[in-house]
């Protein structure tokens, strides 16, 4: 038995319940509450990584090395949310790196990184558990220690008329430009694209690469500030021509130079989460809690940005 109605509120309605977040809730008066994963709802994605269960057929979250070298798969609690108590065990009164990020859309296109220096990470130098300043929501840090630090793997993002990136995440810095996801290269004919941060002005841009060589950019109207949380809906399109970035319920941007023919770049290139993917360049100062990707399959943004913020009450 699970249940339906709280106060005549029905459990899906309710974000929070005595300021704990609903998520995070496995029974009420000793009641199951039901289960709902966000990707039975929006199917298909490209790819998705989170530190909650986004599937119901999803195991594992992550891969973590302790201090002692040893790694360790990390999966979820029965609230689908990380299992930090498992983690916290593994990694004692010391750091845990995130070695490998796992894809749960199914598709197997896992974010991993080999050098242990690099990885980011989960857990502090105490044993502490990383998360976000506001709401402490789990995440990964990608520029603990001011050491660069990301996860990457090779494939095609899109379907090259339309991608859709959402990312939970909080910046340390808005002042300097950095990338939350990149699949980028040194090459106008391979670049894809960016959902980065322009430290010039602050605010935060969706950034594709046509096959005519033009560039579609979108950049939000108002700044962004440091150690806030952000809900992230990044588009790019080609039906028709057009792009649009939105960010905690904030749906007003500026498009910059779509084209008028030809398709979204979509080679097999290496992507990052933390900076660009070919050379380093414009390294993520921050956190990152949950990145999707969808193309071809497309869920209506606004409810996306809706469902992912009743499950984190970030706005």
């Amino acid at each position: 038995m699970s249940i339906n109605k709280l106060s005549g509120i029905s459990w899906t309605s309710i974000s929070k319940v005595d300021g704990v977040t609903a998520s995070g809730i496995s029974k009420v008066a000793g009641v199951d509450v039901p289960v709902d994963y966000f990707l039975d709802t929006y199917s298909s994605p490209v790819a998705a990584y989170s530190l909650r269960k986004l599937s119901s057929s999803a195991t594992t979250a992550i891969t973590v090395e302790n201090s002692s070298g040893t790694t360790l798969d990390i999966g979820f609690d029965s609230s689908g949310n990380l299992d930090t108590s498992a983690l916290t065990t593994h990694c004692g009164s010391n750091y845990g790196r995130v070695s490998k990020w796992w894809d749960q859309s199914g598709n197997n296109r896992h974010m991993e990184q080999s050098t242990a220096a690099s990885r980011p990470y989960i857990v502090d130098n105490s044993g502490n558990v990383l998360t976000t300043t506001d709401n402490s929501i789990t995440a990964l840090n990608f520029y603990f220690q001011s050491t660069a630090r990301w996860l990457e793997d090779t494939f095609v993002s899109n379907n090259a008329d339309e991608i859709l990136i959402s990312a939970v995440a909080e910046f340390k810095s808005v002042t300097t430009a950095q990338q939350v996801f990149s699949q980028w290269s040194s090459s106008t004919s391979t670049q894809v694209t960016q959902l980065s941060v322009l430290g010039a002005s602050s605010k935060l841009r969706m950034s594709a690469r046509y096959s005519g060589g033009q560039l579609g950019r979108s950049d939000t109207n108002t700044t962004i500030s440091v150690n806030d949380e952000y809900i992230i809906n990044a588009y790019a399109s080609a039906t028709p021509y057009e792009g649009d970035i939105d960010f905690n319920g904030e749906t007003a941007d500026t498009d910059t130079g779509y084209p008028s023919s030809g398709t979204i770049n979509n080679g097999s290139l290496k992507a990052a989460i933390g900076r660009r993917s070919d050379n380093g360049n414009a390294q993520l100062q921050g956190l990152v809690a949950e990145l999707i990707i969808w193309s071809a399959t497309m869920p209506t943004r606004a409810n996306v940005m809706t469902d992912i913020n009743t499950h984190y009450s970030i706005f």
